[in-house]
């Protein structure tokens, strides 16, 4: 039963640190639309972006590319299919994103939300960019 126990209890952690991040998601980034953003390298990316709180939300888009390593190695042990994408392609990608809205952003930091799922909290500088003026009001 012990053993049983052992064995279970990881994966029990994982369900409910899912839920936790379920519930963050939905009440913060909730209502804003998911945009699909390819980087200058290809690769596809799902974004939602949150600018009243300086923070989106990024994960691996219909194209994979980010996560092709992590999916590839899925069958081959528990060991390989723990290796995830690193945050810095989430934060690269994230600044790469906001310099396509025409916004002068720099990425602070990178937070798991549920894996493949990160939060990039950013901020910009100077003033509003033309393609801000054009939107209007926020």
């Amino acid at each position: 039963m012990k053993l049983s126990l052992r064995l279970t209890a990881p994966f029990l952690m994982l369900a409910l640190s899912g839920c936790a991040g379920i519930d963050y998601a939905k009440s913060n980034y909730g209502g804003y639309p998911k945009q699909e953003f390819k980087t200058a390298g290809g690769q596809s990316f799902e974004i939602m972006d949150n600018p009243s709180r300086g923070r989106l939300m990024i994960g691996p888009g219909s194209g994979g590319g980010a996560t092709e390593g992590f999916v590839k190695n899925l069958g081959m042990g528990v060991a390989n299919s723990l290796v995830a994408t690193p945050p810095v392609v989430y934060r690269d990608a994230a600044e790469q994103f906001l310099r396509s809205t025409g916004r002068n952003c720099t990425a602070q930091d990178v937070t798991a939300i549920m894996e493949p799922r990160y939060e990039v909290r950013y901020q910009c500088m100077g003033g509003r960019t033309n393609q801000d003026r054009m939107l209007g009001p926020a």
